[in-house]
């Protein structure tokens, strides 16, 4: 007869076995996800916000779209825009953006929390970095929710945040 303490041991064992090879495979899907992610060169950010700005409704129809001065947008410094329109962009978008490194860990764990124990999706986890990227990098697949464009995501905020000050 097999003890009780024999039977827990294994259980034990193989449940480590399992969240180990679940944590493996999940690595390398984002390894390959990022490998396969088109390049960016995140030093020249500003050669891609050169571009009309294209305004939709919430069902993706286009509404408008804003020209400056009749023609496409101009980048301004950051020097030149006040310090209480920062500000409230800032408080407004990602309270913690003058603390984090690209991720609000603490506003994503608790986004998980709240899908998992409610009716409603996560949301607002998206720090200024992270829609920085997305908007930029991601404009075809940025309404689309996937883990794919997640993980791009995430990685094209890692490769904003060491390349571009705040």
């Amino acid at each position: 007869m097999v003890s009780k303490k024999y039977i827990a041991k294994a259980i034990i064992k193989w449940t480590f076995y399992i969240i180990a090879a679940m944590a493996l495979f999940f690595v390398l899907y984002g390894v390959t996800i990022i490998a396969n992610a088109p390049k960016i060169n995140a030093d020249n950010i500003y050669s891609y916000l050169n571009e009309t700005s294209i305004i939709y409704d919430d069902a993706g129809k286009k509404v408008d779209s804003v020209y400056m001065d009749g023609g496409n947008r101009i980048n301004m410094k950051y020097d030149d825009f006040p310090a209480d329109l920062v500000n409230a962009v800032v408080s407004v978008e990602d309270k913690t953006f003058w603390k984090h490194h690209g991720f609000n860990f603490l506003r994503i764990f608790g986004a998980i929390k709240e899908g998992l124990f409610s009716d409603s999706q996560i949301s607002g986890t998206s720090t200024i970095t992270q829609q920085l990227a997305r908007n930029v990098y991601l404009p075809e697949t940025k309404s689309i929710r996937s883990i794919d464009r997640k993980i791009t995501e995430a990685w094209y905020t890692v490769l904003l945040e060491h390349r571009i000050t705040k």
